[in-house]
């Protein structure tokens, strides 16, 4: 009981050194209220042991009330049942006290980090959170047993899987657990310098109907996680009639699979080492029978005029891929300026029903260019200028979906050239977060997401993305919606955010673009 004592009035220091700026980003939570928060909150509860089970909803009850109590005992803190924002930065910080008494802190494996364990390790399990954890995954990327940094402060079943690897490796018995001992061995023998050379996936991307040419090397880090796949059939399908669709999702690894009888998806991460910069590059292969949705925020009755984070929008279609689209509902309220004309929505048709017909005039210099990809039903893709059809000459032709966004990047395997000129406008030149779509043939798609804005990646330049898709051998590439919008969506998650990113945390869309439909 002193050693609890001990260790709460210590976590109760450190706690103190929590900033105002910090506190300011919670509100007070107390019985009746509802919302994410109160479920982000009680999920980091559930992490730090004072709840048994990982079902948790939005509600504050007494039953949480009781909860936090516990909490604020332990954590030296006064015990009034309600979250103010103190307790709540308590909850959050790695100076929180778990349910069993232990703090969360820093084991100072890596040599120039000394940490606060002092040497004195926990044994680490799966779901297990903290900055020791952090610690060990830091010392196996120095010890290449993971590609990026770009990894998460959790164990989980990649984790252990490495810790596999790296016992055999070392004559131990493989295992998987993190003990003290083992995590004492890793202390004692130094990082070594991560070799230049790039390490190549060892699960290689299908072939593809239209030969790639030779890609010059790039100083890229990629997935290198061995992933053993059912049975396939020749084009990549689950051979199974009856299985069960093929899911992985390795956030530390940065890789991600769905393979059903109708739909294969791969999406890997990728790093270059001698710059600040993460993309995610994602091949969708599909039969005739998966038709990309246009799934619109709100539903077709209030089109263009809600907007919804884009997992949410996603969600009520149950897509298995998404991924943001030229946002069109954004331009439509922003038509007039001052009663002056700003900006134009360009030709939009959502599932073969015209939304706008507004081309831009010759003078029109803005950014987007509103060029159009248009999508067919049988999935092919074809890309036009922003003048050279009107909506009805497109639903003549078969249109399904357009998107007016762009500008074109890659058109009949050769990279546009004016996005290279002198008088582009500015957002060409700048690194961002983008979004764009590679096409082969129909049913064969490369999507390019390029993570910005981030102290990891500060993002892409238009003329970058053209010439990365253009390498991959694409027939032709369009520019989407990008910046703070980006999102690139798997099975109810943002691929390129955190793994715990917020849902309120996120731009608000007037659609996506979604591609399956979980069973």
């Amino acid at each position: 009981m002193r050693m609890k004592r001990f260790i709460a009035c210590v976590a109760f220091l450190m706690c103190i050194c929590l900033t105002v700026g910090a506190m300011a980003e919670y509100r007070t939570l107390s019985p009746g209220s509802t919302g994410n928060d109160v479920q982000d909150m009680k999920e980091r509860l559930y992490k730090l042991g004072y709840y048994k089970t990982e079902k948790l909803n939005s509600a504050y009850t007494d039953a949480v009330s009781e909860v936090i109590s516990t909490f604020q005992e332990l954590n030296a803190l006064p015990v009034t049942g309600i979250a103010d924002p103190y307790t709540q930065a308590v909850i959050f910080s790695d100076a929180a006290v778990r349910a069993d008494g232990t703090v969360y802190k820093s084991t100072g494996i890596l040599p120039d980090n000394e940490g606060l364990g002092n040497g004195k390790f926990r044994t680490l399990k799966l779901d297990d959170y903290g900055d020791d954890v952090l610690d060990v995954k830091l010392w196996m990327y120095l010890n290449d047993l993971y590609t990026s940094t770009d990894f998460s402060n959790s164990v989980n079943g990649a984790m252990i899987e490495r810790i596999k690897k790296y016992q055999t490796d070392n004559g131990l018995e493989p295992d998987g657990v993190i003990s003290a001992d083992l995590q004492k061995l890793m202390s004692e023998t130094l990082p070594t310098p991560k070799p230049t050379a790039t390490p190549k996936p060892t699960a290689t991307r299908r072939p593809t109907a239209t030969p790639k040419p030779t890609r010059t090397p790039k100083p890229t880090v990629a997935p290198v996680v061995e992933v053993e796949l059912p049975e396939l059939d020749e084009e990549g399908y689950l051979a199974d009639p009856d299985a069960e669709p093929f899911v992985l999702m390795d956030w530390d690894d940065g890789h991600w699979y769905y393979i059903d009888q109708e739909l294969h998806i791969d999406i890997r991460r990728y790093q270059d080492p001698n710059a600040v910069l993460i993309w995610y590059e994602t091949e969708v292969i599909c039969k005739p029978s998966i038709v990309w949705q246009s799934i619109l925020a709100g539903g077709d009755r209030y089109w263009g005029r809600t907007f919804e984070d884009p997992l949410t929008v996603a969600d009520q279609a149950k897509a298995i891929l998404a991924i943001t689209d030229d946002n069109f509902g954004y331009r439509w309220y922003r038509v007039r300026v001052n009663g002056m004309r700003q900006y134009r929505e360009g030709v939009v048709i959502r599932d073969g029903e015209i939304k706008t017909d507004v081309m831009p005039d010759s003078a029109y210099s803005h950014f987007p260019s509103l060029d159009v990809m248009a999508y067919y039903p049988d999935g092919s893709i074809e890309l036009y200028g922003a003048k050279e059809h009107n909506a009805q000459e497109y639903i003549d032709m078969g249109v399904l979906h357009t998107f007016a966004f762009g500008p074109i990047l890659v058109r009949d395997g050769e990279i546009n050239q004016s996005i290279y000129g002198k008088n582009v406008h500015a957002d060409y030149k700048t690194n961002e977060p983008r979004q764009a779509v590679g096409y082969y043939g129909p049913g064969h798609y490369l999507i390019l997401t390029v993570k910005g804005r981030a102290d990891d990646s500060v993002g892409a330049t238009i003329p970058w993305i053209a010439e990365k898709l253009h390498e991959d051998g694409v027939k032709d590439a369009f520019n989407l919606d990008g910046g703070y919008t980006t999102v690139l969506y798997f099975m109810g998650q943002a691929v390129n955010k955190k793994p715990n990113v917020k849902r309120n945390g996120l731009r608000e869309v007037s659609g996506v673009i979604g591609i399956g439909t979980r069973k």
